[in-house]
């Protein structure tokens, strides 16, 4: 897998679906000062191939996120005195 570009967000970072309900949805993640837009493809019969993708993103954050969790619990416990 190759990286072309990395982004490190900042504290106002957010993200999100905009367009919800209409014809237009995206998924947006702010990254402060960034921003990164994911459209779907225009043709719905390549839906099924973008919706992986999306549970891919999904599921690869979550998976992120716990990582960071146990890992600034380790952190944390390490700063506490005795």
């Amino acid at each position: 897998m190759a990286f072309n570009a990395m982004w490190k967000p900042g504290r106002q970072a957010v993200a999100g679906m905009q367009g919800n309900g209409s014809a237009n949805p995206a998924l947006l993640i702010y990254l402060d000062p960034d921003s990164l837009a994911i459209l779907p493809p225009s043709d719905p019969a390549e839906w099924p191939e973008f919706i992986r993708l999306l549970r891919q993103i999904r599921d690869s954050a979550d998976e992120l996120a716990v990582f960071l969790s146990r890992h600034t619990t380790v952190h944390d416990d390490d700063a506490r005195p005795e």
